[in-house]
Parts: C-alpha cells; sequence; structure tokens
C-alpha cells in the first residue's frame, strides 16, 4: 500500500491546495506551519497501523483525524479531502459518485442531521460529497454523539459507495 508521506503534503497537496483550493478562501502557508506539519506527520504514521485493516479503513482513519484535529490555522478540511483523494487514487481507487441523490441520501443515512448546503461551484457530486463529509466531520452538531471510531466508521462505509477499487 502506498502512503502519504509529509514530503508529498509539502510538495503536492499544499501547493495544490493554495492553487485551486484557495479562490474564495484563503490557505495557509501551511509549511510554515511547523506545529501542524509535525501532527500531520504523526496522523500519516499512525494510519499505517495494523489495526486500521484494508484502504477504507486507512482512508478514513487519515480524513477525520486531519479535520477534527485542526492542525493548521486553516484549511484542515481541504488537506483531509485532498490527502483522502491522493491516497485513494495512489492505490488504484477510482472515485465514482453515482448522481447527487444517491450521495445525498448516503450521507443523509449515515449521518442525519446533515445540513445540506448548494454550493454554486461545485457540479460534480462527488465534490458535494467530499465538501458535505468534510463539513459533517467538523461540525459536532452534524455528526452527534458518535465517538471517533463511530465517525471513522461510518466515513469507512461511505467511501464504500463512492470509491471503486
Amino acid at each position: 500500500m502506498l502512503y502519504p508521506t509529509t514530503k508529498a503534503c509539502i510538495e503536492l497537496l499544499f501547493p495544490y491546495i493554495c492553487a485551486r483550493m484557495a479562490s474564495k478562501e484563503p490557505a495557509p502557508a501551511y509549511e510554515m506551519e511547523h506545529k501542524g506539519v509535525e501532527r500531520l506527520g504523526s496522523v500519516l504514521e499512525l494510519m499505517q497501523r495494523p489495526e486500521y485493516d484494508g484502504l477504507m479503513a486507512k482512508a478514513a482513519y487519515l480524513f477525520c483525524p486531519i479535520i477534527d484535529g485542526h492542525h493548521f490555522s486553516n484549511g484542515n478540511k481541504r488537506l483531509a479531502v485532498s490527502a483522502l483523494v491522493y491516497f485513494l487514487l495512489a492505490n488504484g481507487g477510482r472515485i465514482h459518485a453515482p448522481n447527487m441523490e444517491v450521495m445525498r441520501s448516503e450521507l443523509e443515512r449515515a449521518f442525519p442531521n446533515l445540513k445540506w448546503d448548494d454550493v454554486q461551484s461545485f457540479s460534480q457530486p462527488h465534490e458535494f460529497f467530499f465538501y458535505h463529509l468534510a463539513l459533517i466531520i467538523a461540525d459536532r452538531n452534524q455528526k452527534g454523539a458518535m465517538n471517533f471510531k463511530q465517525e471513522q466508521e461510518a466515513v469507512e462505509k461511505l467511501l464504500q459507495v463512492i470509491v471503486l477499487k
């Protein structure tokens, strides 16, 4: 299995986010936030542990603590989505979102408190999916009383809907 590294984040993901995902809200100079980079490195190491069995479990572990940990001053959700997609694609995953209704239904099933936001800058179902998934994980009201393990399990199940191997 191929894992994201701190170097890959610094050389690929951070510049990508700044160039492509920071038009409405600026992204931080991630690499200058040394404590955040160090904490991100810990997440990248921990996801390799054997108790996270399989691609989806490891992907869910990668995604949740980047958002929940607030490692950086801003851009944590964008980083989590970017790192997740990078990891999935590097390991042969293909992202497939059938349509907006299916994606919304799956998100609402896993997270009944979902607050749907019709963002005009998105046109593809997978964009809405990742956007809302990141918002849910960041918002205690939307994810409800889930603990970290339950949150990861819900994300893992949702990824099984959108990722083809």
